[in-house]
């Protein structure tokens, strides 16, 4: 059945700057994929997420709208869906991650998400954006 998870966190520094972290592979895998990315960023674009201890996952960019929305799908297609968007908030921006599809386990992505937003607010914090 279907299932729709969504986390969300305010990071205070602008989307233009949150936009790198978001899409680079360098920067996505402190955050999230821990064992490594790559992410050819355009629609159609070939992305590998790998994790030490769960191994590596096959995903395929959907969209790119510089600097306010990423989307990706998990393989084999049709996968869930991950969106993550950036929106101008009166702290700094609004970053949110909906995740529609086939979850094996909703409970457990909403929980992978809401921690992977702390970590990326941490490492804008640590890179001192504004």
């Amino acid at each position: 059945m279907p299932a729709q998870v969504s986390e969300e966190t305010v990071i205070a520094a602008a989307p233009d700057q949150l936009w790198p972290l978001v899409t680079e592979a360098g920067h996505f895998c402190v955050w999230y994929a821990f064992g490594g990315a790559t992410i050819d960023l355009r629609p159609g674009g070939p992305m590998a997420l790998r994790w030490d201890e769960h191994g590596e996952f096959a995903a395929v960019v959907e969209a790119v709208v510089p600097p306010r929305s990423f989307s990706f799908r998990w393989l084999p297609a049709p996968g869930p869906l991950v969106e993550i968007t950036l929106d101008v908030a009166p702290s700094g921006t609004r970053v949110r991650v909906v995740e529609t599809g086939e979850l094996e386990d909703a409970a457990q992505s909403a929980l992978a998400w809401r921690n992977a937003l702390g970590l990326l607010r941490d490492l804008a914090a640590r890179l001192q954006l504004r």
